[in-house]
């Protein structure tokens, strides 16, 4: 088969590249070698099989990554890779890390020395305590989302709090871990009952443990490992893209992988990567989060091995893989930090080099220098609400076949319903037909709402974000009442409440007046001494006791 040239990722098809210089193969008999100077990769199966030539100016390529055992690559290629700085990962179908290299950072024996040192020592404690201080704060931040899909109890945010309190008291290890496991169970305790979606048309065809998140810890090994639902599978799989970018960034920065702070030596594992994970698993946490929120799967995204591990099919594994971008800006500014606290050797007035993240170069541009996002938020894809598959933006189905489908489903529910509003309506002496005046009526006012958007567009630029409202202003939502926002906007209660569940993205018109209703909710309630979350919790005892 003849290989495509190509000058750009941009131009590999979507199945196979990822924003960020992410090149994803997945399939059988995988094959990585170097033909006339230029990287030659063949990956797929059967009749899908896929032949390209990436270049080494134009090419763009960050991160070569292969989903599988099966295939070979040639020194030759590894030696290519580390000539344009690319990342190797190699992630099996379980999830497991095989490989992990990349280009190569500061090598300075004397911060090797003092990581080494660390261990158990108040240096390394006080690491240990502000990774895991940052994870059980970012744990209660995603219980907000989680609150939209399931009400999270008292219980789980007294024992958030409680776990938070510890951390932050512990002087050892031990007291630090024990912190932990306490923030995790009741973390872990509140996704249980999470809903996950499949297609209409698949629903009969999965098994019922799979329709919910479930326990954290696997049927099959007590744990985290061996995944037994497609909730916990999705998690495994992100984790160990987390893992090999933390892996590389421990190199990159100086660090040695395997001798960790936190975790225990243990072998054949890197224990500082595991180290460095916590912070950034609350983001993982979060982008699964949304993905289940938003998306209908099929049952050709997971399947299950003969011992009952279910598992990520490769569609949907590169799907997850397009993600690594994300996870080495988060993950490689904590291996900074990191460095930075163990370089106790460094002299005074001279900063440790920032090879990841680039602060010391924004640092001395001065004015000029633009401020990086803490991370960037991932598009979650929409599944077509029948069969699974890919449906672009705003449709709910991937064709005209599938919507068809989803109508005729839907229609004698719809039919019933209607018949029995309107006997409702007539029973009351009410009107059952729209008259010509409430007509105009409605139309005039969805005219004014045109009008005024066209008129806020032509004086305001657009957001480039799309995910700034979700990150930035509907958090603030949580603690505010559908009617106080509805008051502040002038827009319906009901179409408050679905902006509050993240059913719904208002006009960027409405930004600013949530926003300063938000803001105003926190102030009052810290002004009472009372935290955003237990406020949450007890708006909803309320409601729940009357």
């Amino acid at each position: 088969m003849q290989a495509q040239a190509i000058d750009s990722l941009a131009a590999w098809p979507a199945a196979l590249v990822a924003p960020g210089g992410v090149l994803i193969l997945s399939g059988y008999g995988l094959d990585v070698r170097v033909w006339r100077g230029r990287l030659r990769i063949a990956d797929g199966i059967g009749r899908q099989r896929r032949t390209a030539i990436v270049h080494r100016a134009t090419g763009g390529l960050k991160r070569l990554v292969v989903l599988g055992h099966t295939g070979a690559i040639t020194f030759d290629a590894i030696r290519w890779l580390a000539d344009i700085g690319a990342g190797y990962l190699q992630i099996d179908a379980d999830g497991q890390v095989l490989a992990a290299f990349g280009p190569q950072g500061t090598d300075r024996p004397g911060l090797r020395r003092a990581q080494a040192r660390a261990l158990d020592t108040p240096a390394g404690n006080d690491i240990a305590r502000r990774l895991i201080a940052e994870k059980v704060a970012g744990q209660a931040e995603t219980l907000v989302a989680v609150d939209r899909s399931v009400p999270v109890s008292d219980e789980v945010e007294v024992a958030m709090r409680s776990a938070a309190a510890r951390v932050h008291l512990a002087t050892n290890r031990d007291e630090i871990r024990l912190a932990e496991a306490q923030a995790a169970g009741a973390y872990w305790s509140a996704w249980a009952p999470i809903a996950v979606r499949f297609a209409r048309r698949d629903v009969d065809r999965v098994p019922a443990h799979w329709l919910t998140v479930g326990s954290r810890a696997s049927a099959l090994t007590g744990g985290p490992r061996l995944a037994t639902t497609p909730a916990q599978a999705l998690l495994n799989l992100t984790y160990a893209l987390l893992e090999t970018e933390a892996t590389l960034a421990s190199r990159i920065v100086g660090l040695d992988p395997g001798l960790g702070v936190l975790h225990a030596d243990q072998l054949n594992r890197d224990s500082l990567a595991a180290d460095l994970m916590e912070p950034i698993r609350p983001l993982v946490d979060r982008y699964v989060l949304r993905l289940l929120e938003g998306r209908a799967f099929a049952a050709s995204d997971f399947y299950e091995t003969r011992q009952g591990v279910c598992r990520v099919t490769p569609p949907l594994a590169c799907e997850l893989a397009g993600t690594l971008r994300e996870w080495r800006q988060a993950v490689g500014r904590v291996a900074e930090d990191v460095a930075r606290r163990l370089d106790d050797q460094r002299p005074v007035g001279r900063a440790l080099p920032t090879p990841i993240s680039g602060s010391n170069r924004s640092v001395g541009r001065g004015s000029r220098a633009k401020g990086k996002p803490t991370h960037i938020v991932s598009r979650v894809a929409r599944g077509c609400v029948w069969c699974g598959g890919p449906a672009a933006v705003g449709r709910r189905t991937c064709s005209a076949e599938c919507r068809a489908a989803v109508d005729t489903t839907n229609l004698p529910t719809f039919i019933a319903t209607g018949e029995r509003s309107l006997a409702e309506r007539r029973a009351l002496g009410l009107r059952t037909v729209l008259t010509g005046a409430g007509r105009a009526r409605i139309g005039g006012r969805a005219s004014e709402t045109v009008a005024e958007a066209r008129g806020w567009q032509r004086t305001h630029p657009w957001p480039k974000d799309s995910g700034e409202f979700e990150r930035e202003i509907l958090p603030a939502l949580a603690g505010v009442p559908a009617h106080s926002i509805a008051e502040a906007t002038g827009l319906s209660v009901g179409y408050c409440r679905q902006i509050k569940k993240g059913a719904a993205t208002p006009h960027p018109m409405w930004w600013e007046a949530m926003q300063a209703a938000g803001v105003a909710r926190l102030r009052e309630l810290r002004a009472t001494g009372v935290e955003p979350v237990a406020a949450a919790a007890r708006q909803r005892m309320a409601s729940r006791q009357r």
